[in-house]
């Protein structure tokens, strides 16, 4: 915990010399390129420089503002680096200064997005990794109480480190909160679903008593109703990271569904007597014509391109 309070100290430290260094206004380009690279190696690092700001800000609105210290144009070299860390010093203090006394004050997010068909990587400060799913928008605040999560949309892996602060995810009305552990959650229209593959996580929904999961549970939390746990082989869990998608027996319905998820194209089912066709099958995830083809070979359809879209309908219809 000790080794916690000085990582974060140190990084708001290093944040507040490039805030420093960045105000000469003689400033070249490579130092804004090594302030970039230090700002996109890490997102706590990103977090950290708009703490440094947002501090700033505060400072010059509150009542320190008038009894800070303020330091004279930096000198250029050699005593740059002197006075950056003067400066460094000044505003990491003012920071704690100005956000003790500013009982409302609360740090920015840092905000990761991916596309439609995209997918990324995360590390986070602590150790812990996070994997975006396609169209998928997480927010990340990490504070002294706890590494808090939000996911706005789409689907996550999360891979948890150990640590003494809580990590906690919350998505629409549920809140799950991770004990050493490995488990995807994906927000979807219909409700919220936590799969478990390894370790423990407790889920609350609306505040109500929480269900603690083990590994090779789900729970799917609809609005206004009780989480419902269901078994899962575990090794299907984050199976998406592979590129594919296997369906066991599902819809039609359901594998258009979630085929659309990884691609601008959209498939469409003109036939709602197709609908209720049942597949199985491991496809490759954004490759709507294939996926298409593949369904041709099987089952009584065909497949029609029309501005865009891929249309399934019966063999035997007319195409408009």
């Amino acid at each position: 915990m000790v080794q916690d309070r000085f990582s974060d100290f140190d990084r708001r430290e290093a944040a507040a010399r490039w805030h420093a260094e960045l105000q000469d206004p003689d400033v070249d380009e490579r130092i804004w390129q090594a302030f970039r690279t230090w700002e996109q190696a890490d997102p706590a690092n990103a977090a950290a420089y708009q703490e440094i700001e947002a501090a700033l800000v505060l400072l010059d609105q509150s009542s320190l503002a008038d009894s800070w210290p303020v330091l004279p144009r930096r000198p250029r070299l050699p005593r740059l680096l002197l006075a950056g860390a003067a400066l460094a010093a000044v505003l990491a203090a003012a920071l704690f200064a100005v956000t003790a006394a500013s009982p409302g004050y609360e740090l920015r997010p840092v905000i990761h997005v991916t596309e439609i068909g995209e997918r990324a990587d995360v590390t986070l400060a602590d150790g812990s990794r996070i994997h975006l799913n396609t169209d998928t928008q997480i927010e990340i605040l990490f504070s002294q109480q706890a590494r808090r999560l939000h996911l706005v949309s789409g689907q996550a892996l999360f891979e948890v480190a150990p640590g003494p602060r809580p990590f906690i995810v919350d998505a629409g009305e549920t809140e799950t909160i991770a004990h050493g552990t490995l488990f995807d959650i994906y927000r979807r229209e219909e409700g919220v679903r936590i799969a478990l593959r390894e370790g423990a996580v407790s889920v609350t929904q609306d505040h109500a008593a929480p269900i603690l999961l083990h590994p090779g549970q789900q729970a799917l939390a609809r609005p206004g109703q009780p989480p419902q746990v269901t078994a899962i082989d575990p090794a299907r869990i984050g199976q998406w990271q592979s590129g594919t998608l296997e369906f066991d027996n599902v819809t039609l319905a359901e594998a258009v569904a979630e085929m659309n998820r990884y691609a601008t194209t959209r498939i469409v089912i003109a036939d709602p007597a197709l609908a209720a066709e049942r597949i199985s099958g491991v496809f490759p995830a954004g490759e709507q014509e294939s996926f298409a083809e593949a369904l041709a070979l099987y089952l009584p359809l065909k497949a029609e391109g029309k501005a865009g879209r891929i249309v399934l309908m019966r063999a035997d219809a007319r195409a408009d």
